[in-house]
């Protein structure tokens, strides 16, 4: 009999300890985590994304934002210099409602940097995240950057047909 209560004691207290660790019952309609589920999800996209960006893990997609930044780089800078040499030149695309009429250098970072930003981080998260097996969806991760590309490729060459046009002085730009 003693040689059986031993282990039956230490089974008895193992038993009991464990019954000690229970998990809190949870209230109808609330979720852990909930509020919290897609600041934090963005921010393990945007953290991947960057950790993809510095480690050269997928080139296809590393070509793409360094060709949407160049782009974006040449459409500032071929509007900058529009905006120094004509006075009276004025911003005439979409950017307009976002940087203004007469934007200076810092509101064009600002807002390229927010751009290429999300446009970066939603081409990523459709890459990976996506049904890749389907047909369909192999080019469509390259929508946000192409036309992205696009767009500021598009702006640059009509930024640079005006300075071939104007005048030493500045004037009749147009």
């Amino acid at each position: 009999m003693k040689s059986i209560s031993l282990p039956m004691l230490v089974l008895l207290i193992v038993a009991s300890a464990g019954a000690q660790q229970f998990e809190p019952t949870k209230l109808a309609g609330r979720g852990n985590g909930v509020f919290f589920a897609v600041p934090f999800g963005a921010a393990r996209e945007v953290a991947a994304t960057a950790q993809d960006l510095a480690t050269s893990r997928d080139r296809q997609w590393q070509f793409l934002t360094f060709a949407q930044i160049g782009a974006a780089t040449a459409d500032v800078q071929t509007t900058m210099y529009n905006f120094h040499h004509c006075p009276s030149c004025t911003e005439i695309g979409v950017s307009r409602y976002i940087v203004g009429r007469h934007p200076d250098m810092h509101k064009y970072v600002v807002s390229g940097v927010i751009e290429i930003a999300v446009e970066v981080v939603a081409a990523h998260y459709m890459r990976h995240h996506g049904p890749t097996e389907k047909w369909y969806w192999r080019p469509i991760w390259m929508l946000p950057q192409t036309i992205s590309l696009y767009g500021h490729l598009h702006s640059s060459f009509r930024n640079i047909s005006p300075i071939a046009r104007c005048d030493p002085s500045g004037r009749n730009c147009f």
